[in-house]
């Protein structure tokens, strides 16, 4: 899956900050929203206050009634007054209402000369409306805010294209309509982006921080503050499902989506379908409440289909890359811990086994090594070289690996020298085994010299068991098999020593 890389936060230059809060070709936010900020910031609130505030502006008043009593609200009765929606809905619903009305209502024609208004809008509605279905899913309380922050999170583009004209147009046209590619070219351009400038803009207006801070954050949500990175999320993926709707067929758009969505609030991909939905039937209600511009939204149900049918390529893709990735791990995990000379486990694998095996032993349960050691293989070496030598080790190998069966594991401990591994065997049995290893290794295990000749090879091998009582360390069993390979080569090679220890706490190989 193609990973979204995102630049951190980018502060933008004082300079060109400046140019746009002081600019006169911005609207000014409208004298009613000024006072619903100042009202409900005030210590003590004053609800009947607010409420004829609003109802001082009929036009904005009749939206926000018709708003409430919507679909989008759902309420389950008919709400007939600004006060009974101040006390259904609540302070915070009524008064972001009334925010965004004033501010979609003077926003709407803004932009420079040539500004396309109507993808701009079309974005708007799906990430607010998306925004907003993520926080129902999330129960974000502040959801009235982020639908908000989610509406009006690129409200910076407006700013830079208002006053920044042909300059900003030809960054909008290098981009492509691609709006992760504008940030970035922003960034490049402008040293500063459309978040940046967006949120200083919503301060500027006297909007509160819970609106301003997630637009900030909403094209690097994850540097946000702790007790905004959730909120920034919400607003971020309100784009990334936009940036989908608006692109059904474009796969990388798909991939971005279900892998934020994933990562930032755990949705499947079934669910990320039903989100979709949702946002595609409420985006055309706020459309029609807020007048923006009267973009089509395009069919719902061709829409869907078509994004349905991406994200299942996206999946099947992923899921597909995941197998890859596992049988690429298994791969390499088998090459960390495999001999490549002989196909068996290496030193690295029988460390960790031994030590996982060790720690499990038990009186019912013990466990046993056996430590096997090729006779006088150097110089075998040196006699018919090196490479008889390495054949000599993988038909050993062989041999152990027939041996072994379902019950034990084999590894190469190093050089001429491996070792075996019988969880669950007591001694008695680990003894029958190394013998009859040692057997068949006399009778079988022949390779073919540099002359043609047959050549045999032999073993010593050393058997200790552990049963959880005499061993602390597994270093100390492991060395305790080791000096039972010793004590059979003291013995002549060609056999068979178990080292068993003695009650008092000292040992011998029997």
């Amino acid at each position: 899956m193609q990973e979204c890389v995102r630049s951190p936060v980018v502060a933008i230059q004082p300079e060109l900050l400046d140019q746009l809060l002081k600019s006169p070709r911005l609207p000014s936010i409208p004298a009613v929203a000024l006072k619903i900020i100042d009202l409900v910031q005030q210590d003590e609130v004053n609800m009947d206050e607010i409420a004829e505030t609003i109802r001082q502006d009929p036009a904005l008043a009749t939206k926000i009634l018709k708003t409430v009593n919507s679909s989008f609200y759902g309420q389950p009765k008919s709400i007939g007054s600004i006060s009974q929606a101040l006390v259904v809905l609540g302070l915070n619903s009524v008064k972001t209402l009334a925010l965004g009305f004033c501010l979609v209502g003077n926003l709407a024609k803004a932009g420079g000369d040539g500004f396309d208004h109507d993808p701009y809008w079309k974005r708007s509605l799906f990430a607010a409306a998306a925004a907003k279905q993520i926080c129902n899913h999330m129960v974000i309380v502040q959801a009235e805010e982020v639908f908000t922050a989610a509406l009006l999170q690129d409200v910076g583009i407006l700013a830079f294209s208002q006053v920044l004209g042909r300059k900003y147009a030809t960054i909008q046209r290098n981009s492509k309509g691609d709006h992760h590619t504008l940030v970035e070219l922003e960034r490049k351009e402008l040293q500063g982006d459309h978040a940046e400038a967006g949120a200083a803009l919503i301060e500027g207006w006297g909007l509160p921080p819970v609106i301003a801070e997630p637009i900030r954050y909403h094209e690097s949500p994850d540097d946000a503050p702790e007790n905004v990175i959730l909120l920034a999320r919400a607003v971020a993926a309100g784009g990334y499902i936009a940036d989908l709707l608006t692109r059904p067929d474009d796969v990388t758009a798909a991939e971005q989506c279900n892998q934020r969505l994933s990562a930032w609030f755990g949705m499947e991909p079934e669910q990320t379908e039903q989100l979709l939905s949702d946002t595609h039937l409420h985006a055309k209600e706020i459309q029609h409440l807020f007048a923006v511009p009267d973009e089509d939204l395009g069919s719902t149900d061709e829409i869907l289909r078509q994004a349905k049918e991406v994200l299942e390529r996206v999946s099947l893709s992923t899921a597909k890359q995941a197998d890859e990735l596992q049988r690429t791990n298994q791969q390499l995990e088998q090459q960390v811990n495999t001999d490549a000379l002989t196909g068996v486990s290496n030193r690295r694998r029988f460390d960790a086994d031994a030590a996982a095996c060790f720690a499990d032993a038990t009186l019912s349960r013990p466990m046993s090594i056996l430590f096997m050691d090729i006779d006088r293989f150097k110089e075998f070496n040196d006699t018919y070289g090196h490479a008889t030598g390495d054949l000599a080790l993988q038909a050993f190998a062989n041999a152990l690996l027939e041996a072994s069966g379902n019950v034990g594991t084999v590894y190469r401990y190093g050089g001429e020298e491996f070792a075996m591994l019988f969880p669950g065997v007591d001694r008695k049995a680990a003894t029958l085994i190394a013998e009859t290893i040692r057997e068949s290794v006399d009778r079988d295990v022949t390779v073919e010299g540099p002359e043609g000749q047959r050549l045999n090879v032999t073993v010593s091998i050393g058997v200790v068991t552990h049963d959880g009582q005499f061993f602390k360390r597994v270093d100390q069993f492991v060395k305790a098999a080791d000096r039972g390979v010793y004590s059979a080569k003291a013995a002549g090679r060609n056999c068979v020593r178990v080292f068993v220890p003695r009650t008092s706490e000292k040992s011998e190989a029997a």
